[in-house]
């Protein structure tokens, strides 16, 4: 009888490890990936609001949709309430870092160069980021594949494209060869991961850094897709 009840333990494990340690990851990274990108939209919010010489109200509007406009739109497509209405969070993070533009200054710069780089680190932070939450988000859900690509991309261009909008702007996701593309190149690497069961945070942060990296040198060297 123990000789069974051992062979029932093996054959029908309480858990499964490795989906315990791919569910804490997920949750763990999920959570910081939230924060880095909101911040980061959030300043590049800012920073494209000072450009068009908007009031103070206008500069936290944009930096709030453009850090929460991408996570409003996954949620919305994933019937879950979006997660900027249920928590002071994430206007306090719009809020603070709009703050801290304001009064230190941080938009004005004499170098109109390193003004516009400190724009695009800021938006590739926010882009790979935000790519992360919708991929981690599909996989949750246990969204297929083509779902999956899908959210990942819309939530991390989503932001971007309303900020663009709102200031009057060609959205950057349909004129830059390599801003969307990155979304779908990290949604991609982290399926991939979860289909070897390799969801772990040291391989999330290695695609935000790959991301991050691809994206920054593809603005340095003015990468583009084929154009008609």
């Amino acid at each position: 009888m123990k000789t069974s009840q051992r062979n029932l333990g093996r054959e029908r494990p309480l858990f499964n490890q490795n989906d315990v340690m791919e569910n804490f990851a997920q949750s763990t990274t999920m959570d910081l990936a939230t924060l880095v990108g909101g911040i980061a939209f959030a300043y590049s919010g800012f920073l494209a609001g000072t450009r068009k010489n908007l009031d103070w109200m206008g500069l936290l509007i944009l930096a709030f949709l453009t850090a929460n406009g991408g996570g409003i739109l996954r949620d919305l497509l994933t019937n879950q309430p979006p997660l900027a209405v249920l928590s002071s969070t994430p206007f306090a993070l719009a809020l603070g870092v709009t703050a801290l533009g304001i009064a230190f200054r941080l938009h004005r710069r004499d170098n109109a160069a390193e003004n516009r780089w400190l724009f695009v680190i800021c938006d590739a932070v926010g882009l790979v980021a935000f790519a992360i939450t919708g991929s981690l988000v599909a996989l949750d859900l246990g969204i297929p594949f083509f779902g999956h690509m899908a959210l990942a991309f819309l939530t991390a261009t989503g932001g971007a494209i309303l900020r663009d909008v709102l200031v009057n702007e060609v959205p950057a996701v349909l004129h830059s060869g390599f801003y969307g593309s990155v979304a779908l190149l990290v949604g991609g690497a982290i399926y991939g991961l979860h289909l070897g069961g390799a969801v772990t945070p040291a391989s999330l942060a290695a695609v935000f850094t790959g991301g991050l990296l691809l994206r920054l040198v593809a603005y340095k060297r003015g990468w583009q897709l084929p154009r008609l």
